[in-house]
């Protein structure tokens, strides 16, 4: 393990602003891309398909195979890229092969004719999109000086949901043709990942960085950064977070339309309303968050205010009786959320246990990104039918999201190498 020293950051070339731009791009790109499906389009094309009593079941189904390979790919698709000597660089082959296996995902999402075949193309799209996301992470770390972290995660932060907005706002537009639903929003993943490629300072990794290639080798270093203390809270903290926006995502269609009775048409507005809000608060705070937390070099406090402004947003949306006071909750998680993904990623920047496994480590980190998207969805219809007989009572869902935000705040407390 090497420990940063201040001889690092001085050594560290400094990026330019345009750089800077294209790497945030390629990362809304991927979220863009991503997100949609788990937003709005896989719940279209799965109320398409399934029948109206089982649309909840299988869409919960399906996003949670797919969460559960994310959390597979991820961690080793970053333990290889942390060693691959391609004369491409490390990141370049990775980030260049997910985009061509997620582009072959979409295609099948969008011409599957059964849940079958939509199952199998949202585990293909998860395989390709983590593998970038695996690779494109630790462009933070490797590439941004530290005095620049805070600033640039700020940026990074707001991307996922902006590119929730963006799918949004785009699948007004394509719901016509299936196909083009998935493929509208990769087309901006396209332009973002190639020309990050193309001006990415990458180098191969060197045969000190080799690691042992056994399954329980492989396994063994995939899980070390879980005995360092504090990756381990900071792990704990995003996770839960990540459970309550996993119910926020995945749900909000039907909670528009079975918890406030809206018609599809109307509630597919309402959506596109709720995350261009969320857009706004995140945007907008992140930007303002990363530049506090470079200024007083805390993270912590940031972190925690951020949870518990999300666990009351949830609970504004649980007891919402009407879209007003629903737009008003998420409102308030938005800002909540955008202050805490403008702390979250410099935060883990500066606790990595080790500088020669940043993507394998961050990809570990990821896990508590992808774990919900399984685990959400999974015990959702526990919830459901806890809250009515009938199985729709969504403001369960948000209750319970609400208690998983509030667990994330009071879980950052124990981090110690970071204030």
């Amino acid at each position: 393990m090497k420990a940063w020293s201040p001889a690092d950051e001085a050594t560290r070339e400094p990026v330019s602003l345009a750089f800077i731009a294209v790497y945030v791009l390629a990362q809304f790109g991927i979220w863009v891309a991503l997100l949609t499906p788990v937003v709005i389009t896989m719940a279209l094309r799965v109320g398409a398909i399934a029948t109206e009593a089982e649309k909840g079941r299988w869409l919960g189904i399906i996003l949670a195979i797919g969460g559960f390979v994310a959390l597979v790919v991820t961690p080793i698709c970053g333990a290889l890229s942390d060693r691959t000597r391609s004369r491409f660089g490390r990141r370049r082959p990775w980030l260049l092969g997910g985009l061509l296996v997620s582009g072959a995902g979409l295609v099948v999402l969008g011409s599957a004719p059964n849940l079958l075949l939509l199952g199998l193309g949202w585990v293909v799209c998860q395989a390709g999109f983590n593998a970038m996301q695996a690779a494109c992470l630790p462009i933070l770390p490797d590439v941004i000086p530290v005095r620049m972290q805070g600033r640039v995660a700020g940026m990074l932060g707001m991307t996922s949901t902006a590119g929730t907005f963006a799918g949004s706002w785009i699948t007004q537009f394509t719901q016509s043709s299936d196909l083009l639903m998935f493929l509208a929003p990769f087309a901006i993943t396209v332009v973002g990942i190639v020309t990050l490629c193309l001006i990415l300072p990458d180098r191969p990794a060197s045969p000190d960085e080799d690691r042992p290639v056994g399954v329980g080798a492989m396994l063994r270093h995939i899980a070390a950064p879980f005995r360092d203390w504090d990756f381990s809270w900071a792990f704990g903290s995003r996770f839960l977070i990540m459970m309550a926006w996993s119910f926020l995502l995945t749900y909000q269609l039907f909670f528009l339309t079975d918890q406030l009775s809206l018609p599809k048409s109307d509630a597919t507005q309402v959506m596109v309303k709720s995350m261009g809000i969320i857009a706004t608060a995140t945007i907008g705070i992140s930007m303002i968050g990363g530049f506090i937390t470079d200024w007083t070099g805390r993270r912590k406090p940031l972190v925690f205010l951020a949870a518990v402004l999300e666990g009351a947003g949830f609970l504004t949306i649980a007891l919402a009786p009407s879209v007003d006071q629903f737009l008003v909750g998420v409102a308030m998680a938005g800002i909540g959320k955008g202050l805490y993904f403008a702390v979250d990623l410099a935060l883990l920047a500066a606790i990595l246990p080790s500088d020669q496994d940043r993507a394998k480590d961050m990809g570990v980190f990821q896990i508590a990104n992808s774990l919900p998207q399984s685990l959400a969805p999974a015990i959702a219809p526990v919830i459901l039918m806890i809250g009515s007989a009938g199985g729709k009572d969504y403001a369960a869902i948000y209750f319970t999201g609400a208690v998983f935000a509030l667990l994330g705040a009071f879980a950052i407390n124990p981090v110690r190498r970071s204030k």
